[in-house]
Order: C-alpha cells, then sequence, then structure tokens
C-alpha cells in the first residue's frame, strides 16, 4: 500500500523539474523537487506546534494555494485532515470540530469563526487563520519550519484514518466519512481506468472543483499530482478567468459538475476555440443539459464522460459516451451494483426492467468508506450485508443500463403514487414567470402528501401566477397525478453551504403559510 503522500513523493523522483502546481492569484509556479521542499518546510512548521501522525485538523479554506500545502503537509506528517466546505456557518464549523473531536485548525481570517473554533478544540490548540489578521487566530504565514523538526516518515497501516471528509448536511450537521488509508490508490485506480485520465506529465489540470468535495480532491488534485501533471489552483470560480486560464495555459483535464461547464460556455468571452486544448472532460453527480452535451463533445474536440458517485463510494457508475443519454448510466470497473424495491426486503429484492428502485453498490470494495464518524447508527442504515445504500432512484431500462430518476428522501408519495421532485421542478422550469422552483410533499388528508411547488416571489399577482403555472403543467407532458395542487410562494428558497435547497425548510414554511391562511399559499383545482 502507498499513501497519498508516497505517491507524490514517487511522482516528483520521476518528474523533479517539471511544473506540479500554478498559483492563480500570484503566478507563482512549483516544480516537483520545490513542492516536495514547500510540503516538507510546512509539515516541520505544524510539527512544531505539536501535529503529529493521528492529529485531526480541521481546514475550512476555499481551494486555495495555501490549502493545497497545507494537506499535503498534514499527509506528510500522518495527521488526519479534516475537509470542511468553508461556507459552512461558524457555528457549524465550530460543532464539527467539537463533534470529531479535532486537535488544530485553519480557516478563513474572520475573528467570529476563529473565537468560535477556538472554543470547540481543547485548550491551547492552534488556529491558523489564511490571508489575514482573524483575532486570536495566529498567521499561517509564520508556520513554518526547518529539516531539523521535521520528523521521519512513518508507514501508517493501511486501515489508520487518513481524511475526514462531510455530507452535504441538508438536515442537521453534515456526518463525518471515515476514509482510511487503502481508499486513495483504489480510489486513483479507479479514476485512472474509468475515468480516462492517462499516466503523464502532458496532463495540465483545471482545480475549479473545491478541495472539500472528494471530486476536487481525489478527482482533480490528487491524481494530476500522482500522475506528474500540473495542477492549477482555482481559488474563486469566476467564468471568464476560467474561460481565458483554459485558453491561456491549455487546459487538457477538467472534472467539473455540470453548472460549471454551462457557467463556462455562457461566459462572455466564450468561444469554442478556447476550449480547444481539452482533452478529457468528466462531470459529475446530477444530469447535465443535453444542449450543452451535445455542444461540448462537438466544440471541445477532446472527451466527455458521465461518472456518478457519493463521498462515501467516489465512483460507481458511468457512462463513457453520454451524448443522447445524459441520465443513463452502466456499472463501473471495480464494483457490483443493484436497484432494489425501496421499503422492500433488501438486496435480494430486486426490481425487474422497467421498474424504479434504489440503487445499491458493493461495500466490500476498498474504495468504499469505514464508517460515518460517531455515528454507528447512521452506519448501520446505509452499509447493510455488503452493501451501501445510496439513497438515489434509478430506472431499470431493459438494455441493462440504469436512468437516473430521483431521491429516495425526496420522494414524494401522493395518492398512492411516487412522485420524483426533479421531474415537476424540470417542467416547471420551463415557464418563463418560473425562475428558482423546489418541488415538496406536505401532508394532506385525501391524498397523503400534497405536491407543493415552492417558487421564488417575483413580481405579479400570486394567483394569477398560480393559475398561469398549472395551465402550463396541464399543458405539458406531466401526467396528472404528478401536477402541483398547490404554489407557495418565498422571498428566498433557503439552501445550505453546498447551495443545496432546504427542503425540509420549506415544507415547515409552505405549511405554515397553509395553516394561516397567506395570500403565498395558492392551492389550484
Amino acid at each position: 500500500m502507498h499513501t497519498g503522500y508516497q505517491l507524490v513523493w514517487i511522482a516528483s523522483e520521476r518528474t523533479p523539474d517539471y511544473p506540479a502546481m500554478v498559483d492563480d492569484v500570484t503566478g507563482r509556479r512549483l516544480s516537483y523537487r520545490e513542492l516536495i521542499a514547500e510540503i516538507d518546510a510546512v509539515a516541520a512548521g505544524l510539527a512544531g506546534r505539536g501535529i503529529n501522525a493521528g492529529s485531526r485538523v480541521a481546514i475550512a479554506l476555499p481551494s486555495t494555494w495555501e490549502h493545497c500545502l497545507v494537506v499535503l503537509a498534514l499527509m506528510r506528517l500522518n495527521a488526519i485532515p479534516a475537509l470542511l466546505n468553508f461556507r459552512l456557518k461558524p457555528e457549524e464549523i465550530s460543532g464539527l470540530c467539537e463533534f470529531c473531536e479535532i486537535d488544530a485548525a485553519i480557516i478563513l481570517p474572520d475573528p467570529a469563526i476563529a473565537e468560535m473554533v477556538a472554543g470547540a478544540l481543547p485548550d491551547g490548540a492552534p488556529v491558523w487563520s489564511v490571508g489575514g489578521d482573524a483575532g486570536s487566530a495566529e498567521d499561517f504565514v509564520g508556520c513554518r519550519g526547518d529539516g531539523s523538526a521535521l520528523p521521519p516518515y512513518v508507514q501508517p497501516a493501511e486501515t489508520d484514518i487518513a481524511f475526514l471528509f462531510f455530507t452535504s448536511g441538508t438536515t442537521g450537521l453534515p456526518k463525518a466519512v471515515v476514509l482510511n488509508h487503502r481508499t486513495t490508490e483504489h480510489r486513483l485506480t479507479w479514476l485512472s481506468t474509468q475515468g480516462g485520465l492517462r499516466h503523464g506529465s502532458h496532463n495540465r489540470s483545471l482545480g475549479c472543483m473545491p478541495l472539500s468535495h472528494v471530486i476536487g480532491f481525489y478527482g482533480v488534485f490528487l491524481i494530476t499530482l500522482v500522475f506528474n501533471g500540473t495542477y492549477f489552483v482555482v481559488s474563486d470560480f469566476n467564468p471568464p478567468k476560467i474561460v481565458d486560464l483554459v485558453e491561456r495555459e491549455k487546459i487538457t483535464y477538467a472534472f467539473c459538475v455540470p453548472t460549471m461547464f454551462q457557467a463556462m460556455a455562457a461566459s462572455p468571452n466564450y468561444t469554442p476555440a478556447k476550449m480547444a486544448s481539452m482533452e478529457l472532460a468528466l462531470f459529475g453527480g446530477i444530469t447535465i443539459d443535453p444542449d450543452l452535451l451535445e455542444h461540448i463533445d462537438r466544440e471541445w474536440g477532446g472527451t466527455i464522460r458521465h461518472i456518478y458517485g457519493t463521498t462515501e463510494t467516489m465512483c460507481s457508475l458511468s457512462n463513457p459516451d453520454p451524448v443522447g443519454q445524459h441520465a443513463t448510466l452502466r456499472a463501473a470497473y471495480y464494483t457490483r451494483i443493484r436497484l432494489v424495491r425501496i421499503d422492500g426486503d433488501g438486496a435480494e429484492d430486486v426490481v425487474a426492467a422497467g421498474e424504479e428502485g434504489e440503487l445499491i453498490v458493493d461495500a466490500t470494495v476498498d474504495t468504499i468508506f469505514t464508517e460515518y464518524l460517531g455515528r454507528p447508527d447512521a452506519t448501520a442504515a446505509k452499509k447493510k450485508d455488503g452493501w451501501y445504500y445510496t439513497g438515489d432512484v434509478f430506472l431499470q431500462e431493459r438494455n441493462g443500463d440504469i436512468t437516473l430518476v430521483g431521491r429516495v428522501d425526496d420522494m414524494i408519495r401522493s395518492g398512492g403514487e411516487s412522485i420524483h421532485p426533479e421531474e415537476v421542478e424540470a417542467v416547471l422550469e420551463e415557464h418563463v414567470a418560473v425562475g428558482e422552483v423546489s418541488v415538496v410533499g406536505i401532508p394532506d388528508a385525501k391524498w397523503g402528501q400534497m405536491v407543493v411547488a415552492c417558487v421564488k416571489r417575483m413580481n405579479g399577482d400570486a394567483a394569477q401566477m398560480a393559475a398561469d403555472v398549472d395551465a402550463h403543467c396541464k399543458a405539458s407532458v406531466l401526467a396528472g397525478f404528478k401536477r402541483p395542487k398547490a404554489y407557495f410562494f418565498a422571498d428566498e428558497l433557503p439552501r445550505n453551504a453546498a447551495n443545496k435547497v432546504l427542503r425540509r425548510l420549506l415544507r415547515d414554511a409552505a405549511m405554515a403559510a397553509q395553516a394561516a391562511g397567506s395570500d403565498s399559499f395558492q392551492q389550484v383545482a
């Protein structure tokens, strides 16, 4: 077994003088030899403040130059990076630090965060800030040491904790996903075999996905360095700057969510010619607009692929040729999958062709997470009898492919029918008066659950707007039982730090408006 740090060090031995990282803010470039020297200096500084093997260090930063260096330095010490979304609220960051028994933290220069995090850590635990003053936090600029303070590298056990990542946390605090050292090599192997990234210094990777996301960390940052490529740090996703960066630096590889590709293509300075260097574009998670997919495939000149996975599994499904089938996937290398009946009898209760079921994936492979830290109940609910239950619903196609439909958790059951909010939202978004929308189910005496469209308030009469959108739904391909029976107009749709709509809060707000007889809640016939 090789750890992540060992793989980067081996890469530095192969190409010591080749550029490893480029900073988008300063333009600074590090060769692989220089990168190892920087890692050692930061690791020595951390060790001098008591960080050692097994120390849990929270990092709540954007994907900056410093973030890249500190996570590599922690890997050098066999400490445990806890990679937090920096957009979380201060109380969420401090709550996770306390729950995960964090030993030190590296944060943005925000005195409120510094104070709350310091209160959640053991007395005297170091808190560093990156980018400026943060009250009681130490300036990370001074966190460098010399070779004499650097402890020798010690090989960890393959089952030791390597990283803590976090779920998105649509309800309550995010869960800490435990990944051991054994998973790293296997996740990189998956990416190279299924994703299609070839080893070699020709790789010039766009680092716009956050390091707190497994795509950004494993799928771009770490695999680029292990494969002797050049990682271009993108600390702020600015589409015009991204387009210019791709053209100027001849970027060859990107792994993004579809909204990022959409933003690039919509940028005022975008032309397809500026993306001509892109050899491989991967997108993950959700479906992509079919027109955009065809445009990328036709105009960028490289290969585009759809990858599906979770923080817990990394990658489970793929479509190496997604054009024309943007939501259709198949079991990927290194895993087995099944579609089982929702609320059925377990892993053996598989659905037939033409039926929908929850995706479960092989939980015995070495890419899978170990557990949710401190949450045996949550672990047991998701890992059962050697399978991981994703919570995602797919349609079993007759040719063996499966097509993404929605989420188990968000599914609405109305009048004995199962309704996926995403399907209804897609129809609603076609109406010119609908911008942001989220569909939820609220309790109803007649239907069990009533389908409610929660729409961000715009100008105009609520009753008239509800009537207009309802007429649009009636004229659409949407089945009658899926049509919203009420509309709730909100000033804003509540979102978490990962920009996911908090459906639970919307449900509560819609129910309160209904109970109060508010004009913001409009039922339709």
